[in-house]
C-alpha cells in the first residue's frame, strides 16, 4: 500500500520535473532563435530549482537502472 503510493508520488514528481525542464529548453531555444537573439537570464532561485529537477531526474533514472 505505502509502496504503491510512493511510486505514484515519485512518478508525479518525475513528470513534473521533466515538464519543467522541457519548458526551460523551449524558452532557451526561443531566446536563441529570435531575431535578434535575446538575452537568456535566470535568477538564482530558478537555477536552484532547475538544478533540483535535473538531479531528481538523474537519480530517478539511476534508481530504475
Amino acid at each position: 500500500m505505502i509502496e504503491t503510493l510512493l511510486i505514484h508520488i515519485l512518478t508525479f514528481l518525475g513528470v513534473f520535473a521533466l515538464l519543467s525542464l522541457i519548458r526551460l529548453v523551449v524558452t532557451f531555444l526561443k531566446a536563441l532563435l529570435s531575431n535578434p537573439p535575446k538575452s537568456f537570464d535566470l535568477e538564482r532561485s530558478a537555477l536552484i530549482y532547475y538544478g533540483i529537477c535535473i538531479s531528481f531526474l538523474v537519480t530517478l533514472i539511476l534508481d530504475i537502472i
